[in-house]
């Protein structure tokens, strides 16, 4: 039975914003990971491509627009007693941004800042601690494969929010969907 349900926020609550190549350009990073990037490098590389980071995300934010279904899902959700997660890799300052312009609660919200990174397990493992849950009672929601991964290495089971066209790695998520509200179908189905 799933009691608790994680959502990343850009691409999944949120239609997605974040030009990744321009920033990339920017940044001069242009394969791997960012946020490991960001991590590695020295003191005033790593304040340089923090900025152009913030400024990417926080454009985003202040532009960010909900998904269709998005507000109706969360209130479903919490009205059946489901516990609310967010779990990102933005800063928390985006993530303020976009609570605030939308009034969105969460239970949880946790960022790069807060906990280790999806595709880290320990976002999705610190949750279930803090919510008294075990994992394979929470669902964690993406658009990207380190958000499947990120549940599915937890315990968890996970579902591919598609936002145009089915990635090749889409066999990994337990489930696929196409509009939010497809989730409250899954929910009601798994034991």
């Amino acid at each position: 039975m799933i009691r608790g349900v994680i959502f990343d926020m850009d691409g999944t609550l949120t239609a997605p914003r974040i030009d990744f190549q321009a920033m990339r350009r920017e940044m001069g990073i242009m394969a791997g990971d960012i946020v490991d990037h960001l991590k590695s490098a020295d003191e005033q590389e790593r304040r340089r491509l923090e900025e152009i980071l913030h400024r990417f995300e926080e454009e985003a934010a202040v532009n960010a627009e909900l998904q269709t279904g998005a507000r109706e899902l969360l209130e479903t959700l919490r009205a059946r007693g489901i516990k609310l997660g967010l779990l990102t890799r933005n800063s928390r300052k985006s993530v303020a941004t976009v609570l605030a312009k939308f009034g969105l609660r969460f239970d949880a919200a946790l960022t790069r800042e807060d906990a280790p990174h999806k595709p880290s397990p320990e976002p999705v493992l610190r949750l279930a601690r803090e919510w008294g849950l075990a994992t394979a009672d929470i669902l964690m929601v993406g658009d990207y494969i380190h958000d499947i991964r990120s549940g599915r290495s937890a315990g968890s089971k996970t579902a591919l929010f598609v936002n145009d066209r089915v990635p090749e790695w889409a066999h990994e998520a337990d489930y696929a969907v196409h509009r939010l509200e497809e989730l409250l179908n899954i929910i009601e189905e798994l034991p």
